[in-house]
């Protein structure tokens, strides 16, 4: 036994006790804490993920292009990411998530220029440096889409100034239009707010518009559309490297949509990420299918390219509703996806624009699909207001889709020509015919070849 005397007793009971609302103010602390990490680990593992679709996007460029440009795509990609990241930085984020320029429906954001006002903004516990971040990588997206559509004949100079621009302004500006919350078509004083969870409109239709002007103003490939020119030159120089980059595109799409929940610290949390991981994934199965069946039915053969840009075409169409609608619709809405790249992709080549990897097809004519179905799907069980479920304001909000597709059609493609026609003019654009048919490999990189092709001669034994 122990013996405690009285002075004990009275020492240990003198010992000041926390109040209720003390250890309610700990326990209150301890949450947001936890709150915040968890909130941060999902959204910094879901920005990986986004970042990881540019070896996506590169190796589906790489496999599409002629054997002899594959260094050159290699280095557009490798740019797109370098000069999207300074810009971004500088003047990017603060154009798209700064204070609004106005009150009730804003042009653009004022502050947050090179990181500005991130310190004070930590000291209020908000976590900018996470959402720039995130947001980054959804920047850098945007700007790869462009590459692979202006392929095997734009020069690296013009390419890279309108990556600059693009970056710096015209994508920031679509998003503090609608993802800010402040821009003048999503903010608290209109009826209906434009709705795109993870960007078929801001993300994918504004680089797929930028895409086909692009190709447009840099012309053809030489040879390209050329009656006494044999067209398979022009297919695919490795097809596994193309679905090798589809399916890490289809891989990195989990953090794409998912993760612009932005959230993961609840139930609900949960639930939300979950339901739009799943209509991800049938989106994107329903997409592919349908392009492949109707492929295969039109020409008798096994495309796997087909299949391939379905079901990117699928993913597209369904990220701006994704997690406004049920399963069931996901699939309708990836499988007319296909559909919209299967008539983009007609298009293109009817008006003989030259789009290597498609990208106005799947990422243009798929975004504005997906756009618009948000409109037309989606019960307010599961926070869609779509016309079909005769939500209140469903009008209003398929008005408000329609409107917000224009306007990034507009603003995107009448920014690409503004500076793809004078680079063109000026002869920074282009790259000469000779090149073209030496390679651009050959003609500006070092070394002059992206892969050693030469046998390797066997020892005998």
């Amino acid at each position: 036994w122990v013996h405690v005397g009285s002075a004990e007793i009275g020492a240990m009971a003198d010992v000041a006790q926390p109040s209720l609302a003390e250890l309610t103010a700990q326990v209150a602390q301890m949450k947001a804490d936890y709150d915040e990490a968890l909130d941060t680990c999902w959204i910094l593992v879901c920005a990986a993920l986004v970042f990881f679709m540019h070896a996506g996007f590169t190796m589906l460029e790489t496999g599409a292009v002629q054997l002899k440009n594959t260094q050159n795509i290699l280095c557009k990609n490798g740019l797109v990411v370098v000069i999207a990241t300074i810009c971004w930085y500088l003047v990017g984020y603060g154009l798209a998530y700064g204070e609004p320029n106005t009150e009730g429906g804003s042009f653009c954001g004022t502050s947050y220029f090179a990181g500005s006002g991130f310190l004070e903004d930590q000291a209020t516990g908000f976590n900018r440096w996470r959402d720039w971040f995130f947001q980054w990588a959804f920047c850098a997206t945007c700007g790869t889409i462009v590459s692979g559509a202006m392929a095997e004949r734009t020069a690296l100079t013009g390419f890279a100034v309108y990556v600059a621009a693009m970056t710096t302004f015209v994508y920031p500006i679509v998003v503090h239009w609608t993802w800010s919350g402040a821009g003048w078509l999503n903010n608290e004083t209109r009826t209906a707010s434009y709705k795109d969870f993870a960007g078929s409109g801001i993300v994918h239709m504004c680089g797929g518009i930028s895409a086909l002007v692009g190709a447009a103003v840099v012309g053809p490939r030489q040879g390209r559309f050329a009656a006494d020119v044999d067209q398979d030159k022009f297919v695919p120089h490795n097809v596994p490297l193309l679905v090798l980059g589809t399916f890490i595109l289809f891989f990195g799409w989990f953090g794409f949509n998912p993760g612009s929940s932005l959230a993961m610290k609840t139930q609900a949390d949960a639930f939300s990420a979950s339901m739009v991981a799943m209509n991800t994934t049938a989106g994107g199965a329903m997409g592919g299918l349908v392009v492949y069946v109707l492929e295969f039915v039109l020409t008798k053969k096994h495309s796997v390219g087909a299949l391939c840009n379905g079901i990117l075409a699928g993913l597209v169409g369904i990220t701006a509703g994704c997690g406004s609608v049920e399963p069931g619709e996901a699939f309708v809405i990836g499988g007319v996806g296909g559909l919209f790249y299967m008539a983009g992709s007609a298009l293109a080549r009817t008006i003989k624009v030259d789009d290597p990897i498609e990208a106005f097809a799947v990422h243009g004519c798929a975004g504005f699909w997906g756009v618009l179905a948000v409109g037309l799907f989606g019960s307010e069980e599961v926070g869609g207001n779509g016309i079909f479920h005769g939500g209140e304001n469903s009008g209003a909000q398929l008005g408000v889709q329609l409107l917000g597709a224009l306007m990034i059609t507009i603003w995107s493609g009448g920014f690409a020509a503004l500076f793809f026609v004078p680079l063109k003019a000026a002869g920074l654009l282009r790259v000469s015919e000779e090149m073209q048919t030496m390679g651009l490999d050959e003609a500006k990189h070092s070394p002059r070849r992206a892969y050693s092709m030469e046998e390797v001669p066997q020892t005998k034994v």
